[in-house]
């Protein structure tokens, strides 16, 4: 399972570091690469991965999901 998820609220790379963070813990995530350049991430897991958990990961930081494709068929 890969989806790459549009950012809004990342400047630097103290927040794509934060953002990353946050969705490494989101259950079934293995793998989160930050585009600070796309405002974008791209996560990997073996299982699916709850959307609204990965929007909610991001409570209380000053980023949000503002999109998620799903590159996977």
């Amino acid at each position: 399972m890969r989806k790459e998820i549009t950012i809004e609220g990342m400047k630097c790379e103290g927040c794509a570091n934060t953002v990353k963070q946050r969705f490494l813990e989101v259950e079934g995530v293995n793998e989160a690469v930050i585009n600070l350049e796309t405002k974008s991430a791209l996560i990997q897991g073996d299982v699916p991965v709850n959307e609204t958990a990965l929007r909610e990961s991001l409570a209380g930081t000053n980023y949000s999901v503002v999109g998620i494709k799903e590159l996977d068929a």
